[in-house]
């Protein structure tokens, strides 16, 4: 997800119940942060995948000479069950941001569609991975100059 605002990146890495990183029966979750000024240490939740996902996010901005809030969202599914690396998250967003620019009227939309697709596709409620963004908080919570006048 993009948002018209100046960098800012958030991975949230979901592992589904008898995924590889997660045996368990309940969907586990790891995300890193990054605001403007950039990270001062490693991603170490989310580790490799984080610089991986990054990267192509990066050269797709420069690409199109735009700026923005970038929220990544990887789900680990129970048929990934060989780890091959962290070209895989590369090359999965390089795939996704070539596909060209999804279109949505509102933020209030592109959230609504992440519902649906995250309930039809992988059978799960994304709200609390929502409400636990610090990127989307952010975006909430701080006005814009332009909304002073």
């Amino acid at each position: 997800m993009t948002f018209p605002r100046i960098w800012s990146y958030e991975l949230f890495e979901l592992y589904l119940p008898k995924s590889t990183w997660n045996p368990s029966s309940e969907i586990k979750a790891s995300t890193d942060f990054e605001g403007y000024e950039g990270r001062k240490n490693y991603a170490f939740a989310t580790g490799g995948g984080y610089y991986a996902a990054r990267l192509p996010i990066l050269e797709y901005l420069n690409k199109i000479k735009r700026q923005a809030s970038v929220l990544a969202i990887r789900i680990e599914t129970p048929s990934y069950w060989a780890g091959l690396g962290v070209w895989v998250c590369r090359e999965a967003c390089r795939k996704t941001l070539n596909k060209g620019k999804l279109s949505f009227a509102s933020k209030e939309e592109l959230l609504k569609c992440t519902k649906i697709i995250s309930k039809k596709k992988f059978n799960f409620l994304i709200d609390y991975i929502l409400k636990k963004s610090k990127l989307l908080n952010q975006i909430r919570t701080q006005k814009r100059i332009t909304e002073f006048f």
